[in-house]
């Protein structure tokens, strides 16, 4: 397969439009086989251009996941730098007792909320991890169908190529007896 969605394009369009042309000359001249034929490149084509479809939005997905988490890491740092330069802050600034207690309320507070942020850190990690992992299954999927596909499109043109020969037989030997006939 090409490598830029353009050529993909091209590709898919000119496997639609042979395989529309083969079915309606297959129509026209009463060739079921080459009509079938058409048909089934047609179809090819659509598996094809679904598949590539498929990618590119899992490889989209997975770009989007993996810029998410990298901003939520910043974020967290951040904040983790911030609480602790707000601690350090606080601490110089406390003498007596009284306001010692209310810093370790307020730093045991902080702390909570960093592993609150670092649970929510994990979470989101985990889900984008399973969103990787779904979009990898669906890439799979979609190349085992486009493989199926494929396969099942070489025995169908197989079988209409042996169609196809022995009506020219058949054909062939209409021909002698009518000419025996006569």
């Amino acid at each position: 397969m090409s490598d830029t969605p353009a050529d993909q394009a091209r590709h898919g369009l000119a496997a639609t439009i042979a395989g529309k042309a083969k079915e309606v000359v297959g129509a026209v001249i009463g060739n079921d086989s080459l009509a079938t034929e058409g048909q089934l490149q047609q179809a090819e084509a659509a598996a094809v251009k679904d598949s590539a479809a498929k990618e590119a939005v899992a490889r989209a997905e997975t770009k989007q996941a993996a810029a998410q988490l990298t901003a939520e890491q910043r974020l967290a740092e951040q904040q983790r730098e911030a609480a602790a330069a707000a601690a350090g802050a606080r601490t110089e600034a406390v003498l007596d007792s009284a306001d010692r207690q209310a810093l370790e309320a307020e730093i045991s507070a902080e702390q909570q909320a960093a592993v609150e942020q670092a649970r929510i850190d994990a979470e989101t990690s985990a889900e984008l991890q399973e969103t990787a992992r779904r979009t990898q299954h669906e890439l799979t999927e979609a190349q085992r169908l486009e493989q199926e596909a494929a396969a099942r499109a070489a025995r169908e043109r197989e079988s209409a190529e042996a169609a196809e020969a022995a009506a020219a037989r058949a054909r062939a030997d209409a021909d002698r007896l009518a000419d025996k006939t006569h």
